[in-house]
């Protein structure tokens, strides 16, 4: 067990250095623990969300899509260039890469949403650091989706912020 944890560690090393976009999933040692792991602490940090307006259940759903359409774009760029081999490392990247943006865009949203609810209307710092922390997301994403396609940046650009709208619409839609 303490080793499955060290090799956690290490792919959660990997997943911050991803984030300041100095490594890449295939650096990455990934086995069914690690994602489990992974997917049992963005579920805990997502738990952070909880409020009059979501419930656990809401939370749980957003996350069950967000990681679906995820699954499902990486699926689909990986079978299209014939390298779904590369499949448990770009999702296992992605898992865990929105496990420290999460970490970062937690304390954001809560000074959005405080702000907003003391003042009637959102303090525009607020808005800028929220913005940042969504380019941010979609700089990283292209990043991994670049190195796991084998693209250039902008089709990998364009496929995160497609991703990024569909989910943002569903998200929406459904919730």
């Amino acid at each position: 067990m303490i080793y499955v944890f060290k090799q956690w560690l290490v792919s959660v090393k990997h997943y911050a250095l991803m984030c300041l976009l100095l490594s890449g999933p295939d650096r990455l040692v990934v086995n069914l623990p690690n994602i489990l792991l992974s997917l049992f602490c963005y579920c805990l940090i997502g738990f952070a969300l909880v409020d009059e307006q979501r419930s656990y259940l809401t939370i749980i759903m957003q996350i069950a899509l967000e990681l679906s359409l995820l699954a499902l774009v990486s699926y689909i760029g990986l079978r299209g260039g014939n390298l779904l081999s590369r499949l448990p490392q770009t999702f296992s990247a992605l898992l865990g890469v929105n496990i420290i943006i999460s970490v970062v865009s937690i304390p954001v949203y809560r000074l959005l949403t405080q702000d907003f609810n003391s003042q009637g209307e959102p303090n525009s710092t607020a808005l800028n650091i929220t913005m940042a922390v969504i380019f941010w997301n979609l700089a990283v994403m292209s990043q991994i989706f670049k190195q796991a396609f084998n693209i250039n940046t902008l089709p990998s650009a364009l496929i995160s912020f497609i991703y990024f709208l569909v989910f943002q619409f569903m998200v929406f839609w459904f919730f």
